[in-house]
């Protein structure tokens, strides 16, 4: 069965995965606060509407009105996107409501057909895959899971839900792109069993070199292509993200 690539969308770094993403795979964004990570998932939305391709994300952490002016500031026209029907945004607001007997997970959605419920991981799925399909949707972006991870109590039970919501959203060869924020607390522990139930890991990093510091992305796994392995120079312009694949990162 040939390989069927998608474009990120992010000059440079189709090049460092040798052509693009697979179709239908999960690829996890992880990184410090303010590495770039939803910017990314953004260039691979807008390049699915550039080639008329549906796609939806799902935040759980900003509401709509923020995304869409941010998303304006780089230059995508992200309201002829949304009236197009080739752009869903689905912005929720995640709250903890004590109940008897212990607590439940609400979440309250900015789309109008949509109110608050308690929220599953497995009812979650389910919202957002209806969704898809209505549109559609060849790409799905999930901006955050760090909400995912705290909704059941072991590590085995988060993996399992997680991995199940993750390929509840890759049916149908729809490809898949989350985020995940890593701590940046010297001698922060983190989180890092994202990385082992997806398909492909890009890790942002900055690191300090020369008197400033530099943005770099690791291609650090992508099940099934060859890619670059060495750390990768990049940076955030006023029209996003470019990637620098040939560059040397100073010492």
């Amino acid at each position: 069965m040939s390989l069927v690539r998608v474009s990120t969308g992010v000059p440079g770094l189709d090049e460092a995965l040798g052509g693009g993403l697979e179709m239908g795979r999960s690829v996890l964004v992880a990184g410090g606060p303010g590495t770039g990570k939803s910017i990314l998932t953004w260039h691979f939305l807008f390049e699915g509407v550039r080639e008329g391709e549906a796609g939806v994300l799902l935040s759980l952490d900003q509401d709509e009105d923020m995304i869409r002016r941010d998303m304006t500031r780089l230059g995508m026209s992200v309201d002829s996107a949304v009236e197009s029907g080739l752009l869903t945004l689905l912005c929720g607001d995640l709250r903890v409501v004590p109940r008897e007997g212990g607590y439940e997970y609400l979440i309250a959605f900015d789309h109008p057909l949509m109110q608050e419920q308690p929220l599953t991981i497995p009812r979650l799925a389910d919202l957002v895959t209806r969704r898809a399909k209505e549109v559609n949707a060849r790409r799905i972006v999930v901006d955050g899971i760090g909400p995912l991870l705290e909704l059941a109590g072991s590590s085995f039970e988060i993996r399992q839900l997680v991995y199940s919501f993750i390929r509840s959203l890759a049916s149908c060869g729809t490809t898949v792109m989350l985020t995940h924020e890593l701590r940046t607390i010297p001698g922060a522990v983190n989180d890092e069993m994202p990385f082992f139930i997806v398909d492909g890991v890009i890790r942002l990093d900055m690191v300090y070199r020369t008197g400033d510091y530099i943005r770099t992305l690791r291609i650090v796994k992508m099940r099934g292509i060859e890619h670059v392995m060495r750390p990768i120079m990049f940076k955030v312009t006023s029209e996003g993200i470019i990637v620098f694949p040939d560059t040397k990162i100073p010492d």
